[in-house]
């Protein structure tokens, strides 16, 4: 069997990738080992850059029927005595639109909508359930389906496997890897009606996200010790129960739609980059290449944001003649590379800030964000930085301005600083 790109992995960006190119009539097969549309949690938090993405490749309305939006994140701040000692909002509003705000919808719900997509291409096909085996010479590569074993010739074959991706090992590149100090809980259940905003709750040594997902659900994250899950799991759920309803009492009557341990699902929070993404015609996409922190909800959106560039410059290299020039591949990493190195040290400060513990340092925790908060420009930059739609530096007077207040209008700086398509795909002009 022969194609042109085989991607190894079914998830949001083996899905972009892939729509983005039979799009361009480009030959795609995806090799996916669950049969299903996912059954362990996953990305559900879409930034403003990936919305702006999908309204590119004509997904917007799509997707607008079936997600919730909110533009919201309150973030408060208890007492051992559980009285606050912050709470303040920051909005996506301070952007400018028309992507100022954010959205929820269900990670297995967003893999439908995609591959709903994909499957009215002639061009595509999906192998799944099926299992990448290896690699054999001439870029061709083995798989097993049930019982039979096909082999599959591409030009180019991408590894979009997630962070134990075997088409990585095969490139033989280096990867960088982090731990932390602590896990999370993750569960969706009803939500109550007033929780129509992002809401993140932390204490002196505990954090509670939630973020509103459609049809009156809430997704929920929180942050717990490392080792502590299996003592939890051998307690009654009434401390899960507890916990929850200590940091946001709305819950009550909500949270207890959980009848079950197998319902809540860990997550190991793991900060990963690998020293480059391509080799030769081999190329690495999402957590195969990178994961994040989850702080910021960020790893689903870099994986579609990565898989956009790709899709855009192989798309360019074929429609101009230049797909055997394996050169301009790298393209693609000079773009993507410092721009997830940003959000991945913007989420890992997420993770620091929120997981340490102790009373004294919850006070600073506290000034810091308080501070953040009610300065206008910091807050901005935090927000536009967070949204993937550009980057703005943070810099030296930055210290200053965590002193003294600012204001003032701030659209000239976002339109400096705000990725144009020229950024996005920076190898146009040189194509030509």
């Amino acid at each position: 069997m022969k194609t042109e790109v085989l991607i190894i992995g079914g998830g949001v960006a083996g899905l972009t990738l892939a729509l983005k190119l039979v799009k361009r009539k480009i030959d795609v097969v995806i090799v996916e080992k669950d049969p299903t549309l996912g059954r362990t949690y996953k990305g559900e938090l879409i930034q403003p850059k990936t919305i702006q993405l999908l309204d590119r490749l004509g997904l917007l309305q799509l997707f607008q029927e079936q997600w919730n939006t909110f533009s919201t994140i309150h973030t408060t701040e208890l007492s051992k005595e559980n009285t606050p000692i912050l709470n303040q909002a920051m909005s996506y509003q301070l952007l400018p639109g028309p992507y100022n705000y954010a959205t929820m919808l269900p990670h297995s719900q967003i893999k439908k909508l995609l591959l709903q997509e994909l499957l009215t291409y002639e061009s595509f096909t999906n192998l799944q359930p099926a299992v990448f085996s290896e690699i054999k010479k001439d870029n061709e590569a083995v798989i097993r389906i049930g019982k039979e074993k096909v082999e599959i010739q591409a030009r180019f074959i991408i590894g979009a496997e997630g962070v134990g991706s075997k088409v990585r090992k095969h490139m033989g590149v280096s990867v960088s890897k982090q731990t932390y100090n602590h896990d999370f809980l993750t569960v969706s259940f009803p939500a109550p009606k007033e929780l129509k905003a992002g809401e993140m709750v932390a204490t002196h040594d505990r954090f509670l996200g939630l973020f509103p997902l459609p049809n009156q659900e809430v997704r929920t994250v929180y942050l717990i010790r490392k080792g502590e899950f299996k003592k939890w799991r051998s307690e009654p759920l009434q401390q899960f129960y507890d916990h929850y309803i200590s940091l946001y009492p709305p819950l009550d009557g909500y949270v207890q739609h959980i009848q079950a341990w197998k319902d809540i699902q860990l997550m190991v929070p793991i900060r990963q980059h690998t020293d480059r993404y391509v080799k030769d015609s081999f190329v690495l996409i999402g957590d195969a290449a990178h994961s994040v922190h989850p702080m910021a909800g960020e790893g689903m959106n870099l994986a579609i944001q990565g898989a956009d560039v790709l899709g855009e410059l192989l798309g360019d290299m074929y429609e101009t003649g230049n797909q055997d020039q394996v050169k301009w591949l790298e393209e693609y990493e000079n773009v993507r590379k410092k721009r997830v190195k940003s959000i991945m040290d913007l989420s890992h400060m997420g993770g620091v800030v929120y997981g340490k513990s102790g009373v004294a340092w919850q006070r600073s925790r506290a000034l810091a964000l308080k501070q953040l908060i009610n300065n206008k420009v910091l807050l901005t930059k935090y927000i536009f930085n967070i949204s993937g739609l550009g980057h703005w530096p943070f810099s030296f007077k930055d210290g200053i301005r965590f002193v003294h207040s600012s204001d003032g209008d701030l659209s000239e700086q976002l339109s400096r600083y705000m990725f144009k398509v020229e950024d996005d795909y920076p190898w146009k002009s040189r194509m030509r």
